[in-house]
């Protein structure tokens, strides 16, 4: 009863006018930098980062946070329209949104962003709100052996789950832990894969990858195909710009069981929004009554990740708030924004600042209804932009990602590596292999080896350390268990088929 006692008074004290501004300036912020490609929350968050050093705390970080996950749902926009995510936690909103919207549904697909970005918020801070202490404790659980089994099974879920096509998925993956390997080793310093080529030394910026590899790669293949253009804007109406209501009735369970994936794995520190989309992905098609539908245009597969996606943001303030642990890149950037400002993060946060902690979770309530109303108002806009020629609209959209790539360090070198991993994504999109577990594989891969590494130095090089762990353990066997499965289905519908035909 104390916390629902102390959340009203931080809701009533977030009310302030100076707050309420902080939180519709953050907001707008965010949903503008989410939907420019190559920059993300953590580069809004960070850009805003030397305007707040003279604010008040509240006002500041309500700021900051409201840029946050406003990027989170600004990310889906340009992924829904033109198939170039954000940021890399919109790229599986890419897979459904970007068919609905070559469909003829940009509105729709933009309308369940928006219902499952609140879904998941809110679901997210309630949880926030009663279990923060208490989960921010069981996250300690985690080590490197237990992350290690976290990243496998992710690795496994989508490699397994995300294609028709097991091994193709498995060799996907295999390049992009490869891509991850490229620059100095991060223990020893050691250059790998480089080519004596100073510009890989540094390894390849994430961004650069996805926004190659779906941005230009789909750009290029939409250009390969002079079809395509027409399908995409011919069934265009002014009814398929607003979202349905029914569509959130449709996939309530999706959003509800999404939502916990994202909080679960947004409050694991490391883990990150982009790992809580992926497990939503692949928890809704494995769960789903038409799996054959995702990659086409199912609603669901806008639903899950989206809701994942927003739960993730606000569940990555718990470690940070109670812990001084960020549990994603922008909640370090943010991390350094309550240092400038004199706070220091940790449990003894909640005991001497409760009136700045409670105010500033009142502002996470306000900030996620602003998103809805915001971005409602916004959606005929935005839709509207798939009536641009695409004569005109690729040109405009090849100068943004140049852009963007070109100022994540300043290197026109990053533009040519873009345009390589363009063109990589379009030989992926002919030879169909899936983009996605080469991407988490390129995401993932130095998570993956740095728990490896730190598990063994822990274990002084006993591999028997993976095993000794009740929890990593019992994530293993369910990794290779899936992984049996996969490997068993050709065969299973396969003897489905023989029978149904003998039966005919």
């Amino acid at each position: 009863m104390d916390t629902l006692h102390l959340l009203l008074a931080g809701l009533a004290s977030a009310s302030a006018p100076q707050n309420l501004l902080a939180v519709l300036v953050g907001v707008l912020l965010g949903l503008f930098v989410g939907a420019l490609p190559a920059l993300g929350p953590a580069a809004g968050v960070a850009i805003l980062l030397p305007t707040i050093v003279n604010l008040d705390p509240t006002v500041a970080i309500a700021g900051l946070a409201g840029v946050y996950y406003g990027a989170m749902y600004g990310g889906s926009v340009t992924s829904i329209l033109i198939g170039v995510p954000g940021d890399s936690a919109a790229m599986m909103t890419v897979m459904d949104g970007y068919p609905l919207a070559q469909k003829g549904e940009a509105g729709r697909a933009l309308g369940m962003a928006v219902y499952a970005s609140f879904t998941g918020g809110l679901i997210s801070l309630i949880l926030m709100t009663f279990l923060s202490t208490w989960v921010a404790q069981a996250a300690l659980a985690f080590g490197p052996v237990e992350m290690t089994a976290v990243i496998v099974l992710a690795l496994c879920l989508v490699t397994v789950l995300g294609g028709d096509d097991m091994i193709k998925g498995f060799l996907s993956l295999g390049v992009g832990l490869w891509v991850a390997m490229i620059g100095l080793d991060p223990i020893n310093a050691v250059p790998r894969f480089t080519f004596q080529n100073i510009h890989l030394l540094e390894g390849i910026d994430f961004t650069i990858i996805v926004v190659g590899m779906y941005g230009l790669g789909q750009m290029f293949a939409a250009l390969a195909d002079t079809g395509q253009n027409a399908r995409a804007t011919a069934k265009y109406s002014m009814a398929s710009l607003f979202p349905r209501f029914s569509d959130f009735l449709l996939c309530k369970w999706t959003l509800f069981w999404s939502s916990l994936i994202g909080f679960v794995v947004g409050v694991l520190p490391g883990a990150g929004a982009t790992a809580a989309t992926v497990f939503a992905y692949a928890s809704a098609k494995r769960t789903s009554n038409h799996p054959e539908e995702f990659g086409k245009g199912a609603i669901e597969g806008v639903a899950a990740p989206e809701s994942a996606n927003n739960a993730a943001s606000y569940a990555a303030m718990i470690p940070l708030f109670t812990l001084g642990i960020p549990g994603s890149g922008t909640t370090a950037v943010m991390l350094g924004g309550l240092l400038m400002l004199g706070l220091q993060p940790g449990p003894q946060l909640f005991s001497q600042q409760p009136e700045f902690i409670w105010t500033l979770i009142g502002t996470f309530y306000i900030g996620n209804l602003t998103l809805v109303f915001l971005t409602l108002a916004l959606i005929p806009l935005l839709a509207a932009l798939v009536f641009i020629r695409v004569s005109l609209l690729f040109p405009i959209v090849i100068s943004v990602v140049f852009f963007g790539i070109y100022s994540i360090n300043n290197d026109v070198a990053d533009v040519g590596i873009g345009v390589l991993f363009g063109l990589a994504g379009w030989i992926f999109t002919r030879l169909r292999y899936p983009m996605l577990p080469f991407l988490l594989g390129v995401i993932l891969g130095p998570l993956l080896e740095r728990a490896i590494r730190r598990s063994l130095i822990i274990s002084q090089g006993d591999v028997g350390v993976f095993w000794q762990s009740t929890i990593a353990s019992a994530i293993f066997a369910v990794s290779i268990l899936l992984v049996v499965y996969g490997a068993l289905t050709p065969a299973i519908r396969w003897y489905r088929n023989m029978r149904r035909t003998r039966n005919a």
